[in-house]
């Protein structure tokens, strides 16, 4: 299945201006509605907090990307904007990819029960009906480094989309006529552990409580300025470190990589699949070691330049962050975020490890790549029930909250 006649909105994201800096996320200005004929797709893995405390933080990690790379496969490298979770993803897609992503997207939830035994819950809403229910669904492009973007979200749209698949999967659940068929060339998982530059690693998640998204706005403004004041800026926070990163050779390591290429093959392509990852592994070692130049390229930049192409920082109706900190930055974090959330103006969430995981997709080695970052042991998703346990307490006490665009 293959789109490619574009229709007039197609390349909607692609000619969206980029933004040079982190804090202009926090500008309503800088937002655009996503089109009405788009859709939002959403993957999420079911149980993955099990998952995680069973030691499966990579294969959960695994997944949530595979969902992306499938999607960006299938729509032809179309620049499309998408927010990887760390269990899951979130994607906008013009109509004329819609099956294809769709098919994208079952194909993943099948070699996620095939091969890992973890359910993988998939759907897709249209824009317009958010749109019909007055929920804005804006989206925004971040330039992180000369060669890589990554977008940002707001207005509450893909949260409700979430929330939708969730309570109405029969409405919202990929067609019986959709045939799975995804392809994930270009995914990768070899990269150990990324042990913290400072005392630690956090991932942090912050949602706003507030009635109106300029509000919301402004929230997330101060809350940064206090982070900033807390953890320095960019570079000093950066949970990533060039000297720090190393290829892992370990099988147990390389194994959610393995099992999503090797699935239903036969036990000679498995000893191929794991002794090519660990020659590509020892070859790129030694090009980066010894700074070896192709094509242009001196690969002793590699490293800096996954630092450059990371997503340790993201915006989509919450803040996601991985930092680098030490303990005592983290206790202060954590107390100003809890007298906010007491004051009632935000859920937080927070997981502390020693250590970075990252996702890599790699369209072009050297050229074009982009790396997922989250924290180890658990990461977002562990950090995600501390946030839904306190979004549930609010529940039981009777608040409730509505987003509006405007006061």
């Amino acid at each position: 299945m293959s789109a490619t006649s574009t229709g007039e909105n197609t390349l909607f994201y692609r000619d969206l201006p980029a933004v040079s800096a982190f804090s202009d996320l926090m500008d309503l200005n800088s937002y655009k509605q996503v089109p009405e004929d788009w859709y939002v797709l959403v993957a999420d893995i079911e149980g993955s907090t099990q998952a995680i405390e069973n030691n499966r933080y990579q294969d959960v990690n695994t997944l949530g990307a595979s969902c992306i790379i499938a999607v960006l496969n299938a729509c032809e490298r179309l620049e499309i904007p998408y927010i990887f979770g760390g269990d899951g993803a979130s994607l906008c897609v013009p109509p004329e990819y819609l099956e294809v992503s769709l098919a994208a997207l079952k194909g993943t939830a099948a070699i996620s029960e095939q091969a890992y035994n973890l359910k993988l819950r998939t759907g897709f809403v249209p824009v317009a009906v958010l749109t019909g229910d007055h929920i804005p669904l804006l989206v925004n492009k971040l330039q992180i480094s000369p060669g890589a973007t990554q977008a940002s979200f707001t207005g509450g749209g893909l949260q409700a989309a979430e929330n939708w698949i969730k309570q109405c999967p029969e409405r919202y659940n990929i067609p019986d006529y959709i045939i799975a068929n995804a392809d994930f060339s270009g995914l990768q998982c070899r990269w150990d552990r990324i042990p913290s530059p400072k005392e630690e690693t956090v991932s942090v998640l912050i949602e706003a409580r507030c009635d109106t998204l300029e509000e919301q706005t402004r929230t997330y403004r101060r809350l940064m300025d206090h982070i900033t004041e807390i953890y320095g800026s960019r570079d000093e926070h950066h949970p990533l470190q060039a000297e720090k990163m190393e290829m892992t050779y370990s099988k147990e390591k390389l194994a959610s990589e393995h099992r999503l290429f090797t699935q239903n093959k036969s036990p000679i392509y498995k000893f191929w699949y794991t002794l090519k990852m660990r020659i590509i592994a020892a070859v790129g070692s030694f090009m980066m070691n010894r700074c070896i130049t192709i094509s242009g390229y001196n690969w002793g930049q590699y490293k800096r330049d996954m630092v450059a192409n990371s997503d340790h920082r993201k915006f989509d109706d919450m803040l996601r962050m991985v930092l680098a900190g030490t303990k005592d930055q983290r206790i202060k974090l954590e107390a100003c975020l809890k007298d906010e959330y007491e004051k009632g103006s935000l859920y937080y969430g927070t997981n502390v490890s020693t250590a970075a995981l990252l996702t890599c997709l790699i369209f072009q080695s050297g050229v074009d790549h982009f790396h997922f970052v989250d924290g180890a042991d658990g990461g977002y998703a562990l950090a995600a029930r501390q946030l839904k346990s306190q979004k549930s307490d609010s529940t039981d006490s009777g608040e409730s909250a509505k987003i509006r665009l405007n006061t």
